[in-house]
Order: C-alpha cells, then structure tokens, then sequence
C-alpha cells in the first residue's frame, strides 16, 4: 500500500505495526486530501474527549519537539490495534515505524524527524520520563481509557498533522532529452532574476555542483548546503556551499544575490576561523567590475575567487551531461523544498519547467 518496509520482527509483531503504521498514514493521507474531513474528525473529538486531555493533545501536537507529536501519533496507532497495550511503553516494533513516519510525513511535506523514538527514549523502552509531562499524562489516559475515546484521539492527532502539509507542486517527470545547455541555463537564468533572497543563487548553484561531483568522485567528497535563513555560525558550516570529506571542509563557497562586495570584507577571517587554504565567493559581479574586483583581490594576503553567479552556472551546466542536468533540477527542486521555508519559490520552478516545456509528454 505505502511500499515500506514492515514495523517490527515476528509475525505477530509485523500485524499488530503493519496495521498501526497503515491506519496512521491512510489518516494523515486522507485529511489532506479532504481537508473537511480533517475538521469533521476534530469536532467529532471535541464531543468525546475531556477538555483536559485536550488541553494536553494540542499542546504535544504544537511542541516545537515535533518528536513527542510522532510518538503520540504512532502510540494511538498501536493502541487502536491492540486495545491491551500498556502505551506509556515503547511497543515492539516502534522504532521501524518511527522511522517509516518520518519518511512518509517528509514526503509530504511536513516537518518530520528521522526517528521519534531516537530522542524521546533512546535506550528505554519507558516513554513516560517526566521530560514533557502533557505528553506523559496524555499516555496514561490512553492506557485506560475505551477504544472508542482511542480512536477519537488519534483521527484529531491524525488531521491537526496533516493540515500543517505545505501545498508544494510536486516535481514532472523531466524530458531529458530536452535538457540542452541553452534550454537549462535560459531556465536558471531566468530563475536568478526573481528575487528570492539568494535562494535560487544558493540552490542551484549547490544543486549543479552536487551532482557534478557525485558524477565523478561519489564517496570520496561530498556537496553540503545549510539552510537559506542559517548563520554560517549556527549551522557550523564554513560556507553557504561547502565541499567536504568526512569532517574536513575541502572548499568553502560564500553564495549572494546581491553584490560580490558584501562578501569580500569578511573572507579573509571565514578563512582564519574555517582553517581554509582558500574561500569562493558567488554573486553579483557585472563585467564592468572585473577590474575592481582584481584590484581589490591584489591587496588580500589570502586566496580569494570572486565569480559571477550567472557565468558560474552557466561553466557548471556546460560540463554536465542531459541526464545530469534533469539530476540537478531535481536535487534544486529538493533544496528549495528542505532548506528554504517559502513554499512559492518551489511552485515557481515548477511552474518555469512546465512552461520551458521541459516535461514528459510536452511535445519535445
């Protein structure tokens, strides 16, 4: 139904998750689809549950700790299933789903965490530990009460989630074949002039390095971004692009859409605090400023690139293949997805790939 692997080990265990994971997802994927249906569900729950409990519901689904909202979520699953389940214990099976929730929520374009379970009770099986004690009190009502109040719970757990699913267009299928040098970079190109806050400068230039290097040196290095509102600081990375292999920074890449000069006061310590032999910087830089541009790099001690976003773009599409470039226009798609909160700037590459005619199906 979901092509996931199963929860759990034994075939008792594989029932009692299968069926738990399976009627959390077809909840959450159902109250997307029809939103009213999701309204329906939480006044229908207002009707059976006590206010107290929940006053102690909502509050665990609004905590910032979303891993308390999954753990909530996949507790109700099992408790549904199997009304004899003690739920303040971790069920068998339950980190598999966790994981498998983590997946499916991402996929939807929900905050997700990898696995609940990894950060509410790592080595024990006990889930009530006094760290959020909404959370703790809400399993113990869980535990005693009837089926019915159960189910109540989990179909609200199920549509408060499923209403926080951004409204992101999905990703066509790429004609690959239509995917020459002048047709990807007239769209890039024409994506670095809407004003985005660097997104679109930061994102794809990531995206066409990661899948150049992956091409040629998969394993050895890696293409890391950070996400577009992030201090280098906060996220601990030298750049806003970095090349790395395993801890050690490789190259570091300072990425702007607004003039190379921001950048160039503050490159001479990223390379002191980064301990790097050298730093690129991105951005605007006009071809009447090469000149300045060379001045000003003739008076630093250190080993600075100064490239213009546009042209760096355009030598990095140039050197990948069709097949490649569809690779990278899925992995910006991906980016601006995962690192940038602005659900429009995503709609609007694929608005562009639409009418580039650069899909399946668009008379290429």
């Amino acid at each position: 139904m979901h092509n996931l692997p199963r929860s759990g080990e034994g075939d008792g265990i594989l029932s009692t998750g299968t069926e738990a994971r399976d009627r959390v997802f077809e909840l959450i994927e159902g109250y997307i689809s029809d939103a009213d249906s999701g309204k329906s569900a939480i006044a229908a729950a207002h009707e059976l549950i006590a206010p107290d409990v929940l006053t102690d519901l909502y509050s665990v689904l609004a905590d910032r700790r979303i891993s308390y909202r999954d753990g909530v979520l996949i507790q109700l699953g099992y408790g549904v299933v199997d009304p004899t389940l003690d739920l303040t214990l971790r069920p068998e099976g339950g980190r598999g789903m966790a994981q498998q929730l983590g997946v499916f929520l991402a996929e939807r374009h929900i905050a997700a965490v990898k696995d609940a379970y990894q950060n509410i009770a790592k080595n024990t099986h006990r889930l009530t530990r006094g760290n959020v004690l909404e959370f703790d009190r809400l399993l113990g009502w869980a535990t005693g009460v009837g089926l019915l109040e159960r189910e109540a719970a989990l179909r609200l757990a199920c549509a408060v989630v499923a209403a926080t699913a951004r409204p992101v267009l999905s990703m066509p299928e790429l004609n690959r074949s239509a995917l020459t040098f002048t047709r990807t970079t007239g769209l890039i190109l024409d994506l670095l002039r809407v004003p985005s806050g660097g997104a679109y400068e930061q994102f794809a230039f990531a995206a066409l390095l990661h899948t150049l290097i992956e091409t040629h040196v998969a394993g050895q290095v890696r293409v890391d971004t950070k996400s577009l509102n992030a201090s280098d600081r906060s996220s601990f990375a030298a750049g806003d692009v970095q090349v790395a292999t395993g801890v050690r920074v490789i190259e570091a890449i300072e990425i702007t859409a607004n003039s190379w000069r921001t950048k160039l006061d503050g490159a001479s310590k990223v390379i002191r605090d980064n301990d790097l032999s050298r730093l690129h910087i991105v951005a605007s830089r006009p071809e009447g400023e090469r000149g300045e541009v060379a001045e000003r790099l003739a008076g630093l001690a250190d080993d600075v690139a100064v490239l213009d976003v546009r042209q760096a773009v355009e030598v990095l599409t140039a050197v990948l293949t069709r097949p490649q470039r569809a690779d990278a226009l899925v992995r910006l798609y991906e980016y601006l997805d995962r690192y940038q909160p602005d659900t429009e700037r995503v709609n609007e590459l694929v608005r562009r790939v639409q009418a580039a005619g650069l899909v399946e199906g668009a008379g290429n």
